[in-house]
């Protein structure tokens, strides 16, 4: 698969990059894993992950959101279900093979979405498992306070404190101005999605529910929740804070 579609513009063709791309693509994968990033991040966290896979003949796609990455200036969707509904229409012939939907912190809430579309469309027969790592459920007493909604130095402060952004890019001003746009979308579309508190119980679906052992805002209090939505979720923990999907990369990817 690529991550590129032919565009016609002005008697030209241009390229009009996809949600979806696979570092390495695979010529008759078993089975692929779909990969969501979480809040400001893009489809780059899983570059590495096909070494991993590779040799089980397992295709890794890495979901980009508008707004990041080689979609830079795209933009955003209005939501967490416009953006699925999106990869599910671009993705349509990769699940036709069995797949595995994995989310990380943020994007946790879209692997739920994806699954969540696809079983009242009977499109999720093909989905093995689904993985959900450092996100509390969506329900409004576990939402954190609305970030995007505080001024520009309180909200790189919150960002700061969450972890996972590198110093060096907080600290450049004229980076920050032009990503602060695409943060500031990501947790309001978090905090929508949070809100609004979905109801749709996937009582057959396997699912397992990472939870970082030094994450010190998402614990099995937090996590547990998901068990109400989908009621085989099984907990498993991970050495390492919220990052753990850099922090303990391997450990990660040999429990999926």
């Amino acid at each position: 698969m690529s991550c590129y579609k032919a565009k016609k513009v002005g008697g030209y063709k241009m390229l009009e990059k996809k949600y979806y791309f696979t570092p390495k693509p695979l010529v008759n994968p078993c089975a692929r894993i779909i990969c969501f990033p979480y809040a400001g991040g893009s489809s780059g966290i899983y570059y590495d992950w096909p070494e991993h896979f590779q040799a089980h003949n397992i295709e890794v796609i890495a979901i980009n959101l508008p707004g990041r990455g080689a979609r830079f200036g795209s933009p955003f969707d209005s939501s967490i279900e416009q953006a699925v509904t999106n990869v599910i229409q671009e993705s349509s012939r990769a699940l036709e093979r069995p797949f595995y939907i994995y989310g990380h912190s943020n994007g946790g809430l879209y692997a739920y979405e994806m699954a969540r579309q696809l079983a009242m469309t009977n499109q999720l027969h093909n989905c093995k498992h689904l993985f959900i790592g450092a996100k509390a459920a969506p329900k409004k007493a576990l939402c954190r306070e609305p970030l995007h909604v505080l001024n520009d130095d309180d909200f790189c402060q919150a960002i700061r404190e969450l972890g996972g952004t590198p110093e060096a890019l907080l600290a450049d001003q004229q980076l920050l101005e032009l990503l602060l746009p695409m943060l500031r979308s990501d947790f309001k579309h978090g905090f929508d999605y949070m809100s609004a508190e979905p109801t749709s119980v996937l009582a057959s679906q396997p699912c397992t529910l990472f939870y970082g052992t030094q994450d010190e805002d998402i614990g099995p209090s937090e996590v547990s929740p998901w068990q109400q939505l989908l009621p085989k979720a099984e907990l498993q923990a991970i050495p390492g804070g919220h990052f753990f999907v850099h922090q303990q990369q391997q450990s990660l990817i040999d429990n999926l």
